[in-house]
Order: C-alpha cells, then structure tokens, then sequence
C-alpha cells in the first residue's frame, strides 16, 4: 500500500485563495458577476409584478412609487468622481411608466469629488439606458470648481416594451461628442449596474 501524504489544511486554504484572486477567477470578476446576476432577477421580479397589472398606467405608477427598491439600485450612485442621486423622471422618484418613444423630463442631484478631479479637467456627466445607448449629457464642471449641481436633462424611451434601467458615466471631455462616444470604454462596454440610478418601464 502506498503511502498516503496529507497535506495540512493551511496550505489548501492558501491554493484556493490564491486561485481565487488569480486573473482567471479573480474576486473582482466574480463580484460583477454575482452584482451582475442579482440585478437581472430582481428586475425580473420588477417585471412579472408589473405584467400583473396589466396596462392600467396609474396604477402601474403607483406600484413603482411605493416598490422597494432593494436588490435593483438604491438612491445614488457613485462613479469614479462623480455621485448621482434623488433621480425624478417626470416627477416620479426614480421609475416611471411611459409609451414607446415618449420624451421624459429628468433631473438629478450631481456631486463632483475635488478630491479625486484634475483642476484642469473639463468633467462631463453622460447619461443613457442600458442597451440603447448615450442620451444626455450633463454636469460640464471643470476640475478646480467641482461641486454640487441640479441637472436638468431629457431622455426618450425605448421604441420596444421593456424595462430599462438609467445608468452614467463621469468622463474628462472638452467637447460634448466625446463625452457621448465615452458610452462604451475601451473594452467595448457600457456602464454596469453600480450606475444604475433609475428604472424606465415601457409598456
């Protein structure tokens, strides 16, 4: 019979630590995917409760303006320099219901971070929907005067019936065109979840 060597439970501790913070199973990764994963079953279970309701705007309004929001985003946001937070969407707290391609009023709460701004940056604030693309852009702060802001801004629903979620992201641009082609980073993504800052229900 062979001999048996047993290997001390420290050290397979160590093995699994370090595969997990390896490039290929790195905590980061695992982390967006997990948040990633979370997201998309509470905004399915957004969805089916909405399905219920059938088309009765008002009363779809009404359950988002009283849906806790847990598990989908909370009150603001933080990105790099940039936090936004108190989202109205036609004078509804963060969700509301519109037609296919219907315009919305928005306005949102923008605090810039000094502290992490170039004083000689020009700090764009772009905001669209999850897999429509960039629709606005706000914020235009430049580095040595960041501070708290009100933003105005429109934004345009979606031609398909869906959920939607409002996300951003803080770019260094002197010119508006850059700041929208800024969208998708150099990886080819868009902004994830942890921008989320607001819900578009088209029905």
């Amino acid at each position: 019979m062979k001999n048996i060597k047993f290997v001390p439970v420290a050290t397979i501790c160590l093995v699994v630590v370090l595969g997990l913070v390896s490039p290929e199973m790195g905590w980061a990764k695992s982390t967006r995917d997990t948040v990633k994963s979370w997201i998309e079953e509470s905004t399915d279970a957004l969805k089916n409760g909405i399905d219920k309701l059938g088309d009765d705007f008002n009363e779809i309004q009404d359950y988002l303006n009283n849906y806790h929001w847990k598990g989908i985003f909370a009150d603001k946001a933080t990105s790099g320099p940039a936090t936004l937070k108190q989202l109205e969407l036609n004078d509804h707290s963060r969700a509301v219901v519109v037609k296919p391609g219907e315009k919305i009023d928005a306005e949102v709460k923008c605090i810039l971070d000094p502290e992490q701004c170039s004083i000689l940056g020009l700090y764009r604030i772009v905001v669209g929907i999850q897999g429509e693309g960039p629709q606005a852009v706000i914020g235009n702060e430049l580095g040595l005067f960041p501070g708290k802001t009100r933003e105005k801004f429109t934004l345009q629903s979606p031609e398909k019936p869906g959920v939607y979620q409002i996300r951003f992201r803080p770019v260094d641009a002197y010119f508006k065109s850059s700041a929208l082609d800024a969208w998708i980073d150099e990886a080819g993504n868009e902004p994830d979840g942890t921008t989320t800052i607001g819900i578009i229900i088209v029905k």
